[in-house]
């Protein structure tokens, strides 16, 4: 069986399997020789220069804390959703549709079915409050 010769580490692997050369093609020394490797071509043919390139990462910008939510912005949106949005006792027992009927000799379906059609109901109505804060 031949053997798989690598251009960037200049080694030769021992098997020539497709599992053998994935394993190499995800190993450290591959990826730091293949790096290198392009990195040299750039500056020969001067597409790249590490000395020019700016980095917008500085020391101040790793040093700032992460930024937190507005907690008053936070509670007032919440309050004006509340406000908004049906809750479960508001809603009107005539609203509710009778559950579907079932075929000849199938039992009901369980109760769990009309509780989910009102969590439906409120969760659109929160959706629909948080995209029009105005209404």
């Amino acid at each position: 069986m031949p053997k798989y010769y690598c251009d960037y580490c200049k080694s030769y692997l021992t098997h020539d399997k497709i599992s053998v050369r994935k394993l190499h093609l995800l190993g450290k020394n591959h990826i730091k020789l293949y790096c290198s490797y392009y990195q040299t071509k750039a500056t020969q043919l001067g597409i790249w220069d590490p000395l020019e390139t700016s980095y917008s990462l500085d020391l101040a910008y790793l040093a700032s804390p992460a930024p937190g939510p507005d907690e008053y912005a936070t509670a007032k949106q919440r309050e004006k959703e509340r406000l908004l949005v049906k809750r479960a006792e508001d809603v009107e027992e005539s609203f509710c549709l009778p559950p579907p009927p079932t075929l000849h000799g199938m039992p009901a379906p369980p109760p769990a079915a009309l509780k989910h059609t009102e969590e439906y109901v409120n969760l659109i109505n929160v959706h629909a409050a948080r995209l029009n804060p105005e209404i």
